[in-house]
Order: C-alpha cells, then sequence, then structure tokens
C-alpha cells in the first residue's frame, strides 16, 4: 500500500523541491491531489512549457505551501502557492490544488487539481469570487482509499463533470473498484485506477494531461513537442 511518505518523496522529486509543501501535518489524501498536481508540472515541462511557483498574491516563490482543505482561489488565510505553466506562444496558464470553482448552475464545486488560464484566475482573484469552470482547462479528481472506492465517488465526479463545462476533467484513484470503472465508462467519462508511484497506470494519465495541454496551445496556434 502506498504511504503518505511515499506519496511526498514523489511530489518533491517531481516538484523538484526537497522542502514539505504543507503549513500543518497533512493526510495521505491531501497529498495524493498534491502527487496529481506534480504530475501536471512534470507533463508541461516535458512538453516544454517554463513551470515556475508564485502566492496568491503573485509574488514568484520557491516556498511550496498547498492546501489541505478546499478554499477559495483569492484566500490568503496562508500564503498558498501554485504553479504557473508557459508554453511558447499560449497563453499563461495556472495549475492549484483544492480550489472552488463555479458550475453552470452557479453551484460551487471543489477541484482537487485545476488548471485554468492566468487571466481567469486573476479575475477570480481581483473580484474575490471563483473562477468559472467552463474558462477552465483540465479539473482532476483525486481519490485515495486504503479500502473500498464506493460508487458514490463516481456519481459525485458524474455530477461534477456535467456542471463544470470542462472536456478534459479526470478521475483518478489509487485503487480498482470494478463497479466505479463500470459506471464511469458506461457514460464514457476518462478515468484510471491503481494511480500510484511506480504504477504502469501512471503512463495513461500523463498522457491525458498532455492532451489538454496540446488543445491548450493548438487553439492558438501552437504545437506541442
Amino acid at each position: 500500500m502506498t504511504t503518505a511518505d511515499d506519496l511526498l518523496g514523489e511530489v518533491r522529486r517531481l516538484l523538484r523541491t526537497t522542502g514539505t509543501p504543507y503549513a500543518s501535518a497533512a493526510e495521505a489524501h491531501d497529498i495524493y491531489e498534491a502527487y496529481l498536481l506534480s504530475l501536471v508540472v512534470s507533463v508541461a515541462r516535458d512538453s516544454q512549457a517554463t513551470v515556475s511557483y508564485a502566492t496568491v498574491d503573485g509574488t514568484p516563490t520557491t516556498n511550496l505551501v498547498f492546501r489541505t482543505s478546499p478554499g477559495m482561489i483569492y484566500s490568503t488565510a496562508l500564503p498558498y502557492t501554485h504553479a504557473v505553466i508557459d508554453f511558447p506562444g499560449a497563453p499563461t496558464l495556472e495549475a492549484h490544488v483544492g480550489v472552488r470553482v463555479q458550475g453552470r448552475s452557479r453551484v460551487l464545486h471543489e477541484c482537487d487539481v485545476l488548471v485554468l488560464s492566468q487571466e481567469e484566475a486573476d479575475r477570480a482573484r481581483g473580484q474575490q469570487v471563483a473562477p468559472r469552470g467552463g474558462r477552465s482547462l483540465l479539473a482532476i479528481e483525486c481519490k485515495f482509499y486504503t479500502s473500498n472506492l464506493k460508487l458514490g465517488q463516481a456519481r459525485g465526479f458524474e455530477g461534477l463533470h456535467a456542471d463544470l463545462g470542462t472536456r478534459h476533467t479526470l478521475f483518478v484513484a489509487n485503487l480498482n473498484a470494478v463497479r466505479v470503472a463500470r459506471y464511469l465508462n458506461a457514460r464514457r467519462r476518462i478515468w484510471e485506477q491503481t494511480v500510484r508511484p511506480g504504477a504502469q497506470q501512471v503512463t495513461h494519465v500523463e498522457t491525458l494531461i498532455r492532451e489538454a495541454f496540446k488543445d491548450h496551445c493548438a487553439r492558438h496556434g501552437q504545437l506541442l513537442p
């Protein structure tokens, strides 16, 4: 079974940091979200993007602090950080952990990992509102369990997918669950199970992340290498 220390070690490796990116103790399910964010960052770098980190006020930093509970993108309760992703010739993106997003119903949802345009993130911070799901590039629902993954998690993801209006919405879990897979597959949702450090399925998730970046660049007349 993958432990919190296993996940944290992989987060440090992929994000190229030696620190602990939390202001207080973090559970394995929190670190799992950071692990998926670190895959986003790693894929961006491998696709020749420039990646840096910034605080909520835009100050560049190397001292990473991630959320352990959902919050607003403009919150200054702690110096929360996000990744800034620049592909040549395309608008700048940001990648966040645990931020609330407004769906088409105007209901707020938690996005475990969210990639959106910096323009939309700046608008949300400036107006102190949640970013609009329809303006997001990628949303990843992260499920880390030590026992059975329940069907209700898949049903919740179905509602999130329907309301966000984001093409690239992924359901990622560390365990296998046949009923969950059957439910998501029947609805043609994008999902992967048994995603943990060292697992073959990580490569599939990286490919799905790259597809989102490829779409982003192509919309602005650019191609990924």
